[in-house]
């Protein structure tokens, strides 16, 4: 399985400073809906969650207060998600992500 980098432009908030203070970090993240992809924390992080509606490809964000996702599709959503940032250069990393499990290295 390769490891793809991927750099996060980061939201000013808790949630998004608590994934920063463990990265660089290496996740297999497993496929949901061929939209995102997903991986549960065994620590809760800080949350603020909103219902988005509207979801880029490229957006990072926590559901509940242990998984995070990786949307690499636009999606339109009812559930309620904690902001944590965008992937810089997605364009670059999309094409990468196919269905199935990949292993994502997050670094700032």
């Amino acid at each position: 399985m390769e490891e793809l980098n991927v750099s996060i432009r980061f939201e000013t908030n808790p949630t998004a400073e608590a994934l920063q203070a463990r990265l660089p970090l290496t996740l297999s993240m497993q496929d949901l809906h061929q939209n995102e992809k997903y991986f549960y924390f065994d620590e809760p992080f800080p949350t603020n969650p909103e219902r988005v509606s509207s979801i880029r490809a490229g957006d990072v964000m926590l559901y509940g207060d242990d998984c995070l996702v990786l949307f690499y599709e636009d999606v339109e959503t009812s559930y309620a998600y904690t902001r944590i940032g965008r992937v810089e250069d997605f364009s670059t990393l999309a094409p990468l992500l196919g269905s199935g499990t990949v292993e994502l290295t997050f670094q700032n």
